[in-house]
């Protein structure tokens, strides 16, 4: 049970027992419906005023009856248990009209904090002066409210996330042979890389390749090598239908230290400068352990291709899958958009 969130009749009669021990008993009223910046300061200087804090929520039905049907957002139990583990705040209590007067007549604090919106000539003025209070009116804490923080998620979820699904080439859309690939004619696309290359580019997802060319810098072919291949594959996956949004590559060696060689996520992070992608929302497929560890690294799920992670690297993908088909067909089952022959 939370030890500072209490009834009205408890809350009264610990004012009453705090108030006869000499205490200064400070009230601060409000919904705090998505508590922000500027209710943390408000409450921090309302309890720089006395040493006790008692806050009074406003419940649900309360919040409804003057802001409409649509708040609050978050209930007033949860309001109330957040607000308790503020460390300036003493207790909270939850009160049922627009206004809490009536609860303030049964405190009677020493002081009653309002936010300079309301001012001091308030509503609860009156009742807090009969009792031999007074009223004390917080700094304007400005730019900060919760239907600016509303209106603020709105215009984000506006529009859908960009999301993408970053791809393996080697090993995962074609064959990897004896390894360094760079020659056209020993280019062999793998079983079910092009009906999942497909299906990908029916979708709204960016599909992006990534690419680790450690040949280049190990001098065994040239850069140019690299993009005369990449544009005959790019070429041949067009008479298929499929669309390849980006291909990013790494040509340096492991020993240069280079921040786009996998596993780090330099690669993701141009695709999301360049294309505003989510990571989160968004995939990594391969079939090589670095695959794994980037798409961890950078919060994307992650589907590793053929064998099981190494266990010495305690370090798991969300899912394993055959080839890359077998993954298209996973990703799309769970947009529940499986448009994948089997």
């Amino acid at each position: 049970m939370n030890k500072k969130i209490k009834t009205q009749d408890e809350i009264v009669r610990i004012s009453t027992q705090l108030k006869k021990k000499g205490k200064q008993i400070v009230t601060f009223n409000g919904s705090f419906d998505l508590l922000h910046i500027g209710h943390i300061r408000s409450l921090f200087e309302a309890k720089s005023k006395g040493e006790i804090l008692i806050v009074l929520l406003n419940s649900d039905n309360s919040i409804r009856a003057y802001k409409g049907p649509k708040r609050p957002i978050i209930p007033e139990k949860e309001r109330a248990e957040t607000l308790s583990a503020i460390e300036c705040v003493d207790y909270v209590t939850i009160f049922d009209e627009i206004n809490p007067i009536n609860i303030l007549d049964r405190i009677r604090p020493h002081i009653h904090c309002n936010g300079s919106d309301w001012g001091r000539n308030c509503i609860e003025r009156e009742v807090v002066e009969k009792n031999g209070g007074r009223i004390h009116v917080l700094k304007w804490q400005e730019g900060y409210s919760t239907t600016k923080i509303i209106n603020k998620i709105i215009e984000v979820y506006s529009f859908p996330q960009v999301r993408a699904v970053f791809i393996d080439r080697d090993g995962t859309i074609n064959d990897n042979g004896m390894g360094y690939i760079y020659k056209i004619e020993d280019f062999k696309f793998l079983p079910g890389a092009i009906e999942a290359l497909q299906a990908f580019s029916k979708t709204d997802y960016y599909i992006i390749i990534v690419t680790n060319q450690s040949g280049i810098g190990r001098g065994l072919y040239t850069g140019s090598d690299f993009i005369k291949l990449n544009e005959w594959f790019l070429h041949t996956l067009e008479g298929y239908g499929i669309r390849i949004d980006k291909v990013y590559f790494c040509p340096h060696a492991p020993d240069e230290g280079c921040p786009c060689r996998k596993p780090n996520i330099g690669m993701l992070t141009k695709a999301v400068d360049e294309f505003g992608i989510s990571l989160n929302d968004s995939w990594v497929i391969g079939d090589d352990p670095k695959d794994i560890i980037m798409g961890r690294m950078a919060n994307t799920k992650t589907i590793k291709i053929g064998k099981k992670m190494p266990r010495k690297m305690k370090l798991e993908p969300n899912y394993y899958a055959v080839n890359l088909k077998e993954a298209a067909k996973l990703i799309l089952s769970k947009d529940k958009v499986v448009n994948i022959e089997s």
